[in-house]
């Protein structure tokens, strides 16, 4: 498992997150679910997990760039930022599409699912990240290490 988390190259779980915020949010019915409000706020839970998952992953894909003991907590902060922003692009595309059928609520479940997701992993993941990727790319520091004395 490790080594396939390592194989993927940089970027492509941010890209493939982005296209399944654009598929989730502009498809029409995407989970095929007949009730659009399966229970209150359903539309609010949606959009905070769809944010919250984005903002991870875009986390993760630059940390995994980076190695987690090298990365910035602004820059964190930031990818939660636009994830964030893409919480409020995409209800105003819907907006625009839909004809004024806009909920800023879903903005707000969106923000804090973004704003959540930072939180989590840097207070919770953060340091099983470096342990995993440390310990998996320690040999390639030495190997390089050693290179560079001779």
């Amino acid at each position: 498992m490790k080594s396939f988390i390592l194989s993927i190259p940089r970027g492509i779980p941010s890209v493939f997150m982005l296209l399944m915020v654009f598929y989730f949010t502009l498809a029409n019915n995407p989970l095929g679910i007949n009730a659009l409000n399966v229970f209150p706020y359903a539309s609010q839970v949606g959009h905070f997990i769809l944010y919250f998952l984005t903002a991870l992953v875009f986390i993760l894909d630059y940390a995994k760039a980076r190695l987690p003991h090298h990365s910035k907590i602004n820059k964190e902060m930031a990818l939660a930022a636009v994830s964030a922003v893409l919480s409020l692009l995409m209800e105003i595309v819907l907006m625009w599409r839909t004809n004024g059928n806009y909920e800023i609520k879903n903005v707000y479940a969106g923000t804090i699912g973004s704003i959540l997701a930072f939180l989590f992993y840097h207070f919770w993941l953060l340091h099983p990240m470096r342990h995993y990727l440390y310990h998996s790319m320690q040999h390639h520091w030495r190997y390089q290490h050693r290179r560079k004395k001779k």
